[in-house]
């Protein structure tokens, strides 16, 4: 009795609430924003105008399209001339026209013809038609031209047929205008309200003329007019206005209290006769080429109705905050709850509460064979939902065998079967199970639980495994000779305990993730967490209802089929569909490639030749869908650089490639959703320059000249230094510019020698084909040589004219190492390296003595440190350190050779001539450093400069 009192039937509260399946776009962009008109572009793009001006819906983004021209933002009657452009206008008398997505000012209505309200259309010969005042007609020319003056001096509205007939009605008259002729074509229309005539266009290319501010027409009929009166509430404080279809028979009424109603053209209601959306102001209307139905709004953005026959029932006030779960059926009605612990009946969209229940609805399943009603751990007759029996198990899953009246269920604790008296009993099967299923005619229990799919069979369990894998369950039918499994990896067929076949994805199956199964006749219907998907057995097809065809969620959680209706809960309320009135096939909108841009700013065509310097490509895709995106990808392919096809989500329009190598390319492009690939591909071409220094051709060329070139240059100036030289000791009596003429002589014979090293170094690059490496060292021997010969002719340079050979020398050193020498060379800031001057070339000798001698035959790591100090204030000291292999073990090295160094005997030589002509002495000290072993860690050579005032 305790149960009993927790329950109770409510059968006076009903509530009729039904209205179709939609989602609101633009709730947050255009909140505030009152639109007055709407078109669709011929790229499938939106145009809305509003009391903000003009705006621009690429299915994405809603954008503002500003216009410093526009003297009043609320702009209206958008309308497409017969050329596809988009014309509109505001209560200012500006007309304007969209081109290239901007406002253009198109003509300036004259003050004389201004009026409250204003209507324009295009005749035949493609000129504007402006109804004011007067009607009149925009010459492209921009003469004008008047066709009628309105006798009541009030806008009348213009409509236009399939032909490019235009009609207007006034006075109990209907006019047309075709062929730049005005006629009346019927002279006495029924009079039927004092309030102005509309005329529209129905889909069949009739006229309807609807009264101004009621819910009365006269629809032609053949070449008569009947009245029509649209049956709503009677409250003469509303005023309606008429949006009709041009591709169905179809009548929205809007209310100036918010909300519409719906019908036929011949007053026959639709939607039980109920206003529909009932909290917003509808304005205008769009019917899409997908399909889509747009009701627009004032301030609340826009209604989108992806299909009409897809019902939803969240406007009920019955069901407010409850969170719907689970379905079943009985008989002709549908029974549903939630967390609110609340059961409602649905019969022919009327819902009324059956049973209150504190609990939220876990489990709800009616059994027809035994009548009964299972709600939680409750059950009920089915009858009168009289209280039978209650037991602790919240069950997952349940089955009546049809051939006894033996009673399944699995929950959280295991197997079970019901008895006479409605207990629970436990078959020795303690796992967590989900699903259920008996095939009576092999005797077999399948059993869905927490550890895999398992069987009974001859007293005893066992798992099914597939492909060595296990099988988690969450739903199991029989259908004909077959058991059905849905599964986390598809739909798995058994007959006789065998996997015959598997449906996935690869089939056309939305998701591998398989929530719930039912077979209807010769269908099985299919839940997952991608949507609901009807299965054709004899034809082995799925037909689709998704997002795109009007599904307010894929949360789906439970489902039910009625009459071949479908009632479906999702995380957005309960829904109610059928499948034969959902297309086919979704068509796949049109793509192009909207831009291209090479290194992030200039824009490019195709088939363009690209320097190699531009080898950074980004595309740009464009394809406009007020469907559900969300399955939508674009596949593309690189042909040239990569084979293989990739996909991107479709909200990441932008593809990049970075640092193409040079080559001829095509980029290919497509979209797909979950069940095709769209037929059509955009292509662009375009061709990379290879880099000119790259070839193998310019390399081996370029280190030839340069090589001959230096060598020729080089000989041709040696030649031209001695024979200078020689005339100067012709000339020249005195011994000391003799000396001097033999120091610069030994000075210039330092330089073939380091070519010679450097030339071999090159040569060895080349034969190792290093290409890349030989072209970076012949540019920096260039550059020394550039210095070797601009600094030969001078007695003295600047230290830092010093270093900076030196550095550029021992580079080159570094380089023919192979990285295995590292070298130093440090002063102190406060060295004043720009005004002290030394000899020039001075230090080189002995850093490459160092080298050669002390580092070529050392094995590991060689490190060189030249650095320069100021003694006292006119000396200069230079200290070179080496960790070579020191003087003694080079001795050994080279005293059994002929080759006498010409380095180190031109060294000294050049100090003593040095020495003559100065009066401080250029000092040279060399040591071995050594351990406290007295091994030796290289050599230190300190060269003492006296610098020149």
């Amino acid at each position: 009795m305790k149960n009993k009192l927790l329950f109770f039937l409510l059968l006076t509260y009903v509530c009729f609430a039904q209205q179709p399946s939609h989602i609101i776009i633009g709730e947050e962009e255009l909140a505030g924003v009152n639109i007055y008109s709407i078109i669709q572009d011929e790229d499938n793009t939106v145009w809305l105008s509003t009391n903000n001006g003009l705006y621009h819906y690429d299915g994405l983004h809603f954008n503002v399209v500003s216009s410093a021209i526009v003297k009043d933002l609320s702009l209206f009657g958008l309308t497409k001339d017969n050329n596809g452009m988009i014309y509109c206008y505001n209560l200012s008398g500006q007309i304007f026209r969209i081109v290239k997505g901007k406002l253009e000012l198109y003509w300036q209505i004259p003050k004389e013809y201004i009026s409250s309200v204003i209507y324009i259309n295009f005749d035949t010969d493609n000129a504007l038609l402006v109804s004011v005042n007067a009607l009149l007609k925009v010459k492209k020319d921009k003469q004008v031209e008047l066709i009628y003056k309105y006798q009541k001096e009030s806008a009348c509205q213009i409509a236009k047929d399939d032909k490019g007939q235009l009609f207007f009605s006034e006075n109990e008259k209907l006019f047309q205008y075709s062929n730049n002729q005005l006629k009346v074509i019927k002279t006495e229309l029924p009079q039927i309200s004092n309030n102005l005539l509309k005329p529209e266009i129905t889909y069949t290319n009739d006229i309807a003329l609807f009264v101004n501010l009621e819910p009365r027409a006269l629809v032609q009929q053949q070449k008569n007019f009947t009245l029509v009166n649209f049956n709503v509430i009677n409250d003469k404080s509303i005023h309606y206005s008429a949006i009709l279809s041009k591709k169905k028979d179809l009548v929205w009424l809007t209310s100036s209290k918010n909300g519409a109603y719906c019908f036929n053209l011949n007053g026959n209601p639709l939607y039980n006769n109920k206003l529909l959306f009932k909290d917003y102001f509808i304005s205008s209307y769009l019917e899409d080429t997908e399909g889509n139905f747009w009701l627009c709004t004032f301030g609340k953005g826009v209604v989108l109705i992806p299909n009409l026959n897809v019902i939803d029932y969240t406007n009920n006030d019955l069901l407010e905050k409850d969170d719907l779960k689970k379905i079943t059926k009985k008989g002709n009605n549908i029974y549903f709850g939630g967390t609110k612990g609340t059961i409602y009946q649905l019969n022919k969209d009327d819902i009324k509460i059956e049973l209150k229940n504190q609990k939220k609805i876990e489990f709800l399943k009616y059994v027809p064979k035994s009548n009964l009603f299972f709600v939680n751990g409750q059950i009920y007759d089915g009858t009168h939902l009289n209280f039978l029996a209650s037991n602790n198990y919240n069950k997952y899953d349940f089955f009546q065998n049809q051939l006894s009246d033996s009673i399944y269920f699995v929950t959280r604790s295991g197997l079970y079967y019901l008895d006479e008296k409605l207990d629970g009993k436990n078959l020795n099967y303690s796992v967590r199970s989900y699903a259920v299923f008996n095939d009576e005619k092999n005797r077999i229990l399948w059993i869905g639980s927490s550890t895999g799919l398992e069987i009974f069979k001859n007293k005893a369990f066992s798992k099914l495994k597939v492909d060595g894998q296990t099988i988690f369950a969450s739903h199991i039918i029989g259908v004909e000779n077959q058991v059905w499994v849905a599964s986390s990896s598809g739909i798995l067929i058994f007959e006789n305990e065998q996997l015959i076949r598997k449906i996935t994805t690869k089939d056309q199956l939305l998701s591998n993730n398989v929530l719930k199964l039912i077979y209807d006749k010769d269908w099985v219907y299919v839940s997952t967490n991608e949507g609901l998907q009807r299965y054709d057995l004899k034809k082995k097809t799925f037909k689709n209802f998704t997002k795109s065809e009007g599904l307010l969620s894929n949360a789906i959680f439970d489902f039910e089929i009625l009459d071949n209706q479908i009632y479906v809960i999702t995380s957005k309320g309960i829904q109610k569909f059928n499948f034969d009135a959902i297309s086919v096939s979704r068509n796949l909108p049109s793509l192009k490639i909207d831009n291209v841009i090479v290194n992030g700013f200039k824009k490019i065509g195709t088939n363009e030749f690209l320097s190699s310097s531009e080898n950074t490509i980004e595309f740009s895709l464009f394809s406009v869908t007020h469907k559900d995106k969300r399955n939508l990808k674009y596949v593309y392919q690189l042909k040239g650089y990569d084979e293989n096809w990739y996909t991107t989500d479709y909200y990441n329009n932008t593809i990049k490639f970075t640092k193409l190598p040079a080559g001829k390319y095509e980029f290919r492009v497509k979209l797909k959703d979950d069940s095709q690939i769209s037929n059509q591909m955009e292509t662009f071409c375009f061709e990379v320059e290879t880099v000119f220094w790259k070839k193998w051709q310019f390399i081996v060329g370029a280190i030839l000249v340069i090589t001959c070139s230096v060598v020729m240059y080089y000989r041709s100036r040696i030649r031209y230094l001695m024979r200078k030289k020689n005339e100067e000791i012709e000339k020249e009596k005195y011994i000391q510019e003799l000396n001097k003429s033999k120091l610069t002589a030994l000075k210039s014979q330092m330089n073939p020698h380091f070519m010679f090293n450097a030339l071999n170094s090159i040569q060895e690059f080349i034969l190792q084909n290093k290409k890349e490496l030989a072209s970076n060292y012949l540019g920096d021997f260039a550059d020394l040589m550039r210095s070797y010969l601009q600094y030969s002719q001078e007695d003295y340079i600047t230290l830092r004219d010093e270093i900076e050979t030196l550095e550029l020398y021992l580079k080159l050193e570094k380089v023919r190492f192979e990285n295995e020498f590292d070298y130093k060379v440090t002063y102190k800031e406060s060295l004043d390296i720009d005004s002290i001057q030394i000899p020039s070339f001075l230090i080189q000798p002995f850093v490459e003595n160092a080298i050669k001698h002390g580092l070529l035959h050392k094995e590991g790591a060689k490190q060189i440190d030249v650095q320069f100090l100021l003694e006292k204030e006119a000396v200069l000291k230079c200290i070179i350190t080496d960790n070579g292999i020191g003087r003694k073990a080079s001795q050994e090295i080279n005293k059994n050779r002929k080759h006498k160094s010409f380095a180190t005997e031109a060294s000294h030589n050049r100090l003593q001539l040095l020495n003559q002509n100065i009066g401080q002495k250029i000092g040279l000290e060399i040591e071995d450093v050594l351990d406290e072993k007295s091994q030796s860690l290289g050599t230190r050579v300190v060269v003492t400069i006296p610098i020149l005032n």
